[in-house]
C-alpha cells in the first residue's frame, strides 16, 4: 500500500555549540516519515535519535538541510507558524516523563487542557483512554504522584487526546515493565492502522519488531553497521511476547541466560563470578523487617509498602522487578534513608537500629532522576565524592578504570546537558561506585541504554558486586536477568522472593 509522506529530512545537519566545543549531532541525514507507519529510530546511546526527534517535532532548527512537517520548512518557519506545528500537527513525549507536566495539575487536568488547546479534533474519551493505558485510577493524581511508568503513559494520552496526525515519543516504553508496555505498543499500532504517524527513539527490540519502518543511527549518520554475535542474540521476528504475567520471564525454572525473556535482542552476560573468585557466604549487611510505608492522595490511602521484609548481603547483585507503581522506589528510598517509613525494624551488620540512614559513604544511589551538577564535566562530576572525601589522588586509577569500562572516555570534557540521557544514566553509576560503597541502590538504570551499553552498565555492576558492595537494582530490563544473583518481585507494595539464580541461569525457589 502506497503511503503519503508526511515529514521528511534531506541532508540534515545539527551542530550544537557548547562549553566543551562543537558537538555535530546529525550528519546529513535523508529520511521520509509516512502517513500511518510507525517509524523505529533505533541506535546507541548519544548517536543523535533525541536530536533528530527535536527537529521533527518542531522544537529545534537545523544547522543546515531541510527538515519538512507537511508542506512547513521548519529552517526558514516564523515563529508563529512553528507554534501552529506543534499545537495542530506535531505531538511530542519528552524524553523524561517528568517534563511533560506541570506541576500543579492533575493528569485529567493535563488531558482536558490538551483537548481544548487542539481544538476539539480528536475524539478520543480522555478517561476511556487513560483506563486503557491501565491508569484511569489516576486521573485526579499530580504527576509527582505517579510513578515513572505512570508518568509516561500519562504523557502519551495528553498527547493522544490533542488529535495530532504525527506523534514523535522519545523512548516511550523506557521505564515500563512489559505487561504495560504491550499495552502501550497496542494502542500505537491502532493508532498507526488508524493513520496517525508514530515517530519513535528507542532502545526497546519490541518496539522496533512491530514497527513498520527503521531508521538506525551512528554518531549522527545513517547506517547499519555489523553486530558482534558474542554481543547480540536476534531472535525470529515472529518470537511471541509473554504472556499476561509481567513477572513469569523473571522466575520460571530453567531460564538460560542467552534465552531472550520475551523476545528480541538480549544482552548475553558472562560468568557471574569473576574468574579466581569463589563466592563464601556473608554476614547480612542490612536486615529489614515489617517495613510499612502509605501516603495520603486527597481522601485516598496508597499503600505504598506493606509489610517488607529483606536480607542484604555483601557480594550480591539482586534484581528489583515489578509493574509500574508496585513500591520498587519507595523501598529504594527509604533504604537510601530518604523517606521515612510508618513502621519497620533495621539492622545493619547485625546490630538493632531505629534511622535506615548509615553514613553516606557506605550507600549509594543512582536515582531515576540521576542529581548530575550541571556545572561540573562528565568527569568531574564522577570524581565528586573522592574530592568530597579527600582521595581523589588515591581513586584516581579507579576512576579511569569506570570511565573506560562504562565507555565514556570520549565525554570526560563534557558537561551533563551536553550528553544524552543514557550517557548521563552511566555517568551517575560511576560516581556512585567510585568510593566502592557497601550498599548500591539504582533505580532502572538501563531505562535509557542500548543493549551495548546495558552490557556495560550491567558487568560494572558485577564487578562491584565481585569487590563486596551489595547491588539493589530496581529494572524492568529482563534481558539481564544473566547477570543477577537473585530475583525479587514487587506487586502492590508487597515483597515476593522469586528465588536465587543458579550459575546455569535456572532458579532455586527461595
Amino acid at each position: 500500500m502506497r503511503r503519503d509522506v508526511v515529514a521528511s529530512c534531506r541532508d540534515l545537519v545539527k551542530t550544537y555549540w557548547k562549553q566543551s566545543g562543537q558537538v555535530r549531532a546529525l550528519q546529513g541525514i535523508d529520511a521520509d516519515f509516512f502517513g500511518g507507519a510507525l517509524t523505529a529510530v533505533v541506535g546507541p546511546s548519544g548517536s543523535g535519535k533525541s536530536s533528530l526527534l527535536r527537529l521533527l517535532a518542531a522544537l529545534d532548527r537545523p544547522t543546515a538541510g531541510v527538515v519538512r512537517i507537511g508542506d512547513t520548512e521548519i529552517g526558514s518557519a516564523s515563529g508563529s507558524e512553528l507554534r501552529e506545528v506543534r499545537r495542530k500537527r506535531v505531538g511530542y513525549v519528552f524524553q523524561r516523563p517528568s517534563d511533560n507536566f506541570v506541576p500543579y495539575l492533575t493528569v485529567m487536568q493535563h488531558l482536558d487542557l490538551a483537548h481544548r488547546d487542539s481544538g476539539g479534533v480528536s475524539d478520543i474519551e480522555p478517561s476511556e483512554l487513560l483506563d486503557d493505558l491501565g491508569i484511569g485510577h489516576r486521573g485526579d493524581h499530580h504527576p509527582n504522584e505517579l510513578s515513572g511508568g505512570e508518568q509516561q503513559r500519562a504523557a502519551l494520552a495528553q498527547i493522544l487526546v490533542a488529535g495530532p496526525r504525527i506523534i514523535v515519543a522519545d523512548e516511550p516504553t523506557a521505564e515500563l515493565d512489559s505487561h504495560s508496555a504491550r499495552e502501550v505498543l497496542t494502542i500505537m499500532k491502532r493508532l498507526s492502522a488508524d493513520g496517525i504517524s508514530l515517530i519513535l527513539a528507542t532502545h526497546d527490540s519490541n518496539v522496533s519488531r512491530v514497527a513498520d519502518e527503521s531508521l538506525e543511527l551512528h554518531h549522527g549518520v545513517l547506517g547499519t553497521p555489523s553486530t558482534p554475535a558474542h554481543v547480540i542474540v536476534e531472535e525470529p521476528a515472529d518470537t511471541p511476547v509473554s504472556g499476561d504475567d509481567p513477572d513469569a520471564a523473571w522466575r520460571r525454572p530453567g531460564t538460560s541466560r542467552l534465552d531472550p525473556p520475551r523476545g528480541g535482542r538480549v544482552v548475553q552476560a558472562p560468568d557471574r563470578h569473576l574468574a579466581g573468585s569463589t563466592p563464601v557466604p556473608q554476614a547480612r549487611l542490612l536486615e529489614v523487617r515489617n517495613v510499612v510505608k502509605s501516603y495520603r492522595r486527597g481522601n485516598e490511602t496508597v499503600h505504598a509498602l506493606q509489610h517488607v521484609d529483606l536480607v542484604l548481603e555483601p557480594h550480591r547483585l539482586i534484581g528489583l522487578v515489578g509493574r509500574s507503581g508496585s513500591g520498587k522506589t519507595t523501598l529504594l528510598n527509604i533504604l537510601a534513608g530518604w523517606e521515612h517509613p510508618d513502621e519497620g525494624r533495621f539492622e545493619w551488620d547485625e546490630e538493632p537500629s531505629s534511622r535506615t540512614l548509615t553514613p553516606w559513604t557506605d550507600v549509594s544511589v543512582v536515582p531515576q532522576k540521576l542529581g548530575l551538577i550541571e556545572e561540573l564535566t562528565v568527569r568531574e562530576n564522577i570524581e565528586y565524592p573522592a574530592r568530597l572525601t579527600d582521595r581523589l589522588e588515591a581513586l584516581g586509577p579507579e576512576v579511569d578504570r569506570l570511565v573506560a569500562s562504562l565507555g565514556l572516555e570520549q565525554l570526560l570534557e563534557r558537561y551533563p546537558l551536553e550528553t544524552s540521557v543514557g550517557e548521563q544514566q552511566r555517568t551517575a553509576l560511576a560516581r556512585a561506585l567510585v568510593l566502592t560503597p557497601r550498599l548500591l541502590l539504582a533505580d532502572e538504570p538501563t531505562g535509557h541504554q542500548d543493549s551495548r551499553s546495558a552490557h556495560k552498565v550491567f558487568q560494572a555492576l558485577r564487578h562491584a558486586a565481585e569487590r563486596g558492595t551489595c547491588c539493589l537494582v530496581a529494572t524492568h530490563n529482563e534481558e539481564v536477568i544473566g547477570y543477577l544473583d537473585e530475583v525479587i518481585t514487587m506487586s502492590d507494595g508487597i515483597l515476593h522472593s522469586a528465588g536465587e539464580l543458579l550459575a546455569d541461569g535456572s532458579t532455586r525457589q527461595a
